[in-house]
């Protein structure tokens, strides 16, 4: 019970406990939709109508405009806006300079982001936060929290609840319990969170927490997008008074927000307006209409609340165990009867968990159930170990029944008991090993020969000194003839772990010897046919690993093969997966300058250096090409782009050894594509090959041309960015979009710097926004603001190469006149 409690104080079972809240707000009833708040989206489609991110300050001051002719109470922009974004600064700094109900956002905690300017001088901004537990999701929502200057500053959802409860129903937050920090507002009453309440251990209590009673997802809020806001294709009347939150929902533009409602998948994934809306219509039903919020117990009534739950598993182990029918069945019955009975009692703390949730409590229950099933357990194993020494006791009473010789010897080796059958083989004599002055042992023999049984080694010796002992053959002296026996030996230990008594058992075995002696013979007969049968195997087996060099099994295994020898011409499979090109920089020049057999050894030193990087990443490689990789990747684009990082890693490694006279540093290119592409055989009856044959191959063989021309290692197309499950964990920046030979539609490029240099690193990632940026510039043809971006950051980043070909690019465009034949953008 001590250590539940004190497991349950140290956080151990955090994530059941969170878990089980999760599940309480899935199966809650679903709530009337909230009629309050209506949010204007930006979603995935907005985006490619709009031109991309960020959206212009002109559309967000139009969006605005269009929402403040329908009377709003309020209008919450969950948008980042610290910096303008042309055109339309002038416009938008207009709404914000007159409009009286519009709040904005900032990021207060962490790498902070600043709130628009005017907005913050009229003091109409909050933070926009949100506070993650270990698992990711959001439960609870932070209300205020100091800044770096220590004075406190509201979210964003208690800014937009109080300015609408204070305009519109005359609402004012009152302290009731400064000591506490408790307040109210209208009838809700907020306590906030301290670190060590129901399901929170240690938990990092910071700022105003209190738990977030979720109202639902987006279906919980009437949804407008921004394009219809922007056509008037909406009605007046669905805004006026209403609280209209302004914000994106796409998800390639923030990273996942998961909530109770969230599955395990980032499909399921929310977005931080919903969250806002939800934090913001929990602090307002609360006040108006006495919704409850999420309420928690005190430390000693969890301690009582676990206590109760302990007490049941006693009773229930004792009332069950103690029958004395159910006594006299199986222990496996038993142990089942008991089981389930705990499971049961078990369910209950998760009913009165469950509805004490829906009126606004929660109580924690894998501590109670723990709790429970360890109290039932450790009585349960209390009463059945009393009963197994009463049953052990009874043992020696069907001993004599036993068709074995049984001989049980005391501490110090004296005969205890002997049964009928050892009397009958060995006489009124004690066994070898044995230490009895009156029951002498008689001589053992190791079992064929003349020589002594060593005495340590006798089962009777071995099991006084703790040790067991199993099927040991030797024969022993008995009225001039020699008896064969079978021994085995075990100890019986005490509570406290010594050796009370030693148990030998053993049989005569005269009819088994014979039998073996035949059985070896036949054994030898064998032996020779076995070796033979060994050679065959293990040639086909070094066969078979010869034929996976050549063939790997991946691709047999992605055709349905098992075995090469099954494979027919022509059988092929589509399937999508990430390709990975990959090439040596000027190999020609490097080349020249060895004979063919140094050529050999180099090229094989190279990519036996770079084909555990793509094996350990879950791809294999399909081929080699002169000094070139390509490699397929079938588990997703995390294993492509992962491989692609650990080869440069292991090239920059390698390159440490080349540092002396005549062996310059290499460099290579990776292009990595992700699409649809067939698998496949050809050729004919007497020569087969595999191949891949897609346009996502030729693309990944492009892309990874591309490296030359942009002087970047690692380049990845939109299609494998698409497909990494998040793009946060790698360092990637937009290079360019590219026109591809054959296809309408222009291709995104990325590149991926993670093995770059730290200094180099570090200055790409810190300017990877201006970068963006200008490239965003550039492609609306706005070049003399692209090419002042890029000087920016060729400024930080020194010799970056796409910033040189952009400014070379922005040069052709300023010395002659352009046109949309005469495009300085490159193209594959």
């Amino acid at each position: 019970m001590v250590a539940v409690i004190i497991l349950e104080y140290q956080g151990m079972f955090q994530l059941l406990e969170w878990a089980t809240l999760d599940n309480y707000f899935r199966l809650r009833p679903p709530e009337a939709p909230e009629t309050r708040i209506v949010l204007v989206t930006i979603d995935e489609d907005d985006l490619r109508e709009l031109g991309g991110w960020p959206i212009s300050d002109r559309i967000l001051a139009q969006t605005i405009a269009n929402l403040a002719a329908t009377n709003p109470a309020i209008i919450g922009l969950n948008i980042y806006r610290d910096l303008p974004v042309s055109p339309g600064s002038e416009e938008l700094d207009q709404r914000m300079e007159t409009l009286p109900n519009l709040i904005g956002v900032h990021k207060l905690i962490g790498a902070p982001v600043a709130p628009p300017p005017i907005l913050a001088e009229r003091g109409l901004i909050g933070f926009a936060d949100l506070v993650r537990d270990q698992d990711g999701k959001i439960r609870r929502s932070l209300l205020s929290h100091p800044d770096a200057e220590d004075q406190i500053q509201l979210s964003f959802a208690a800014q937009v609840s109080l300015f609408y409860l204070q305009q519109e129903h005359q609402l004012e937050l009152t302290v009731v319990d400064p000591q506490r920090s408790i307040m109210e507002l209208g009838q809700a009453r907020f306590i906030p969170l301290r670190g060590g309440e129901s399901g929170y251990g240690q938990t990092n209590a910071g700022g105003y927490q209190i738990l977030a009673n979720y109202r639902g997802g987006q279906e919980q809020f009437v949804s407008i997008s921004i394009q219809d806001v922007l056509a008037h294709r909406f009605s007046p009347e669905a805004l006026n008074t209403k609280i209209v939150l302004i914000g994106t929902v796409a998800q390639s533009l923030q990273q996942s927000v998961y909530t109770p409602y969230s599955a395990a998948n980032s499909k399921s994934a929310s977005s931080s307006l919903v969250v806002q809306g939800n934090f913001i219509s929990e602090i307002i039903r609360a006040a108006l209409e006495g919704r409850p919020l999420l309420r928690w117990i005190s430390g000693w009534q969890e301690v009582l609340w676990t206590l109760i739950w302990a007490i049941s598993g006693v009773i229930v182990s004792h009332r069950l165990l103690g029958e004395r029918q159910l006594s006299r069945q199986s222990r496996t019955l038993r142990w089942l009867w008991l089981g389930g009975t705990l499971v049961l009692t078990g369910s209950l703390p998760v009913l009165l968990s469950y509805l004490l949730f829906l009126v606004g409590w929660w109580l924690p229950v894998i501590t109670p159930i723990v709790a429970l099933f360890g109290t039932g357990l450790i009585t349960a194993t209390g009463l059945i170990r009393e009963r197994q020494y009463e049953s052990d006791r009874r043992l020696l009473q069907f001993l004599e029944a036993l068709p074995v010789g049984i001989c049980v010897l005391n501490h110090d080796g004296t005969v205890h008991y002997a049964n009928a059958m050892a009397d009958q083989i060995l006489g009124q004599i004690g066994v070898p090993g044995s230490r009895d002055p009156v029951r002498q042992a008689p001589a053992a023999y190791i079992a064929g020969t003349d020589q002594p049984f060593p005495l340590e080694q006798t089962p009777a010796w071995r099991a006084l000194q703790g040790k067991h002992s199993q099927a040991n053959a030797l024969d022993v002296e008995l009225g001039g003839k020699r008896l064969p026996l079978e021994m085995w030996g075990a100890p019986i230990f005490s509570r406290q772990g010594h050796v009370t008594f030693a148990v030998v058992a053993f049989q005569d075995i005269t009819s088994r010897r014979q039998a073996d002696a035949e059985q070896q013979r036949a054994t030898r007969e064998l032996f020779q046919l076995n070796q033979d049968l060994d050679k065959a195997l293990n040639m086909e087996v070094q066969l078979m690993d010869a034929a996976a060099r050549f063939v790997p099994h991946e691709f047999l295994s992605f055709l349905g093969y098992e075995s090469l020898v099954d494979v027919k011409v022509g059988q092929a499979v589509e399937k999508e997966m990430s390709i990975l090109f990959s090439d040596i920089r000027d190999f020609t020049t490097l080349s020249e300058g060895m004979s063919l057999a140094d050529n050999f050894k180099f090229i094989n030193a190279y990519l036996s250096r770079m084909e555990p990087a793509i094996a350990k990443n879950k791809g294999f490689i399909d081929k080699y090409i002169g000094d070139a990789i390509m490699a397929l990747f079938g588990g997703g684009a995390d294993d492509a782009v992962r491989a692609a990082i650990a080869m440069l890693d292991c090239l920059t490694e390698y390159n440490e050894t080349r540092q002396r006279p005549g062996r310059l540093p290499l460099s290579i290119g990776i292009g990595i594509n992700t699409g649809s592409l067939m698998l496949g055989t050809v050729g004919g009856e007497s020569h087969l090959d595999t191949t891949v044959i897609s346009d996502a191959v030729n693309l990944a063989s492009r892309i990874e041309g591309l490296t030359k021309i942009y002087g970047t290692p690692l380049l990845i197309s939109h299609g494998t960015f698409l497909q990494l499950e998040d793009t946060n964990n790698y360092m990637i920046r937009l290079i360019d979009r590219v026109s591809v030979k054959g296809k309408s539609e222009k291709v995104s490029v990325f590149e991926v710097f993670d093995a770059d240099p730290p200094e180099i690193k570090d200055a790409k990632l810190a300017e990877r926004t201006h970068f963006e940026q200008a490239v965003f510039l550039y492609h609306v043809q706005d070049y003399a603001g692209a090419k002042k971006g890029f000087k920016h950051c060729l400024n930080k980043i020194k010799n970056d190469r796409p910033c040189e070909i952009y400014l070379e690019r922005c040069a052709q465009v300023e010395n002659a006149q352009w046109d949309s034949e005469n495009d300085p953008k490159d193209s594959i």
